[in-house]
């Protein structure tokens, strides 16, 4: 499944060149690209202690694993080129467990907060997915940098994330293909 980005290039120009309090001048970005994390999908579907069933959706990315809640969005079939240049370092049994052990402890979490215990009925297989991000360069003082904003809804893309993208760009320089 390739996700359908929302974002144009031109707005995201525009939300990767905002200013932040660290750099208050307006940023020029030289270049701008649309690039796409290979990530699984699973859907949960749980039931809570009146007997009301619900799911959730989440992710984890083929690169690093780090976990992410996801929310629905269309979607298309990816192309060849996007599935050769695109590569999940990850298993899908390793994303799995990544994904049932950091939603198991959410759910702890919850349950211990909300006096509620909604407890896991399905853990659905991972769909691998590609999910669009916007990817600015720009020019530093003393060297270059980027910036990363999600081409679905334009959220930045923070700290947590910066070595995954690192390691897709290296990844899509290279054009090594590990899946």
């Amino acid at each position: 499944m390739l996700i359908t980005p929302i974002i144009e290039k031109q707005k995201a120009e525009e939300l990767l060149s905002q200013t932040n309090a660290l750099w208050p001048a307006r940023r020029k970005i030289i270049k701008a690209e649309l690039i796409y994390m290979p990530l699984y999908l699973f859907t949960i579907k749980l039931e809570d202690k009146k007997g009301r069933q619900y799911h959730e959706m989440v992710s984890v990315d083929g690169i690093k694993g780090e976990f992410a809640f996801f929310r629905e969005t269309g979607y298309e079939q990816p192309t060849i080129e996007i599935l050769n240049k695109y590569c999940c370092k990850l298993t899908e049994l390793t994303a799995r467990r990544i994904a049932s052990g950091e939603y198991q402890r959410f759910l702890l979490k919850n349950n211990l907060k909300n006096s509620n215990t909604s407890e896991i009925i399905h853990f659905s297989q991972g769909v691998r997915v590609f999910y669009p991000y916007w990817i600015g360069y720009l020019k530093r003082k003393n060297g270059y940098d980027f910036e990363v904003i999600d081409a679905v809804g334009g959220s930045k893309q923070g700290i947590k994330m910066r070595p995954v993208f690192i390691d897709l760009i290296l990844q899509t320089s290279t054009n090594k293909n590990a899946c």
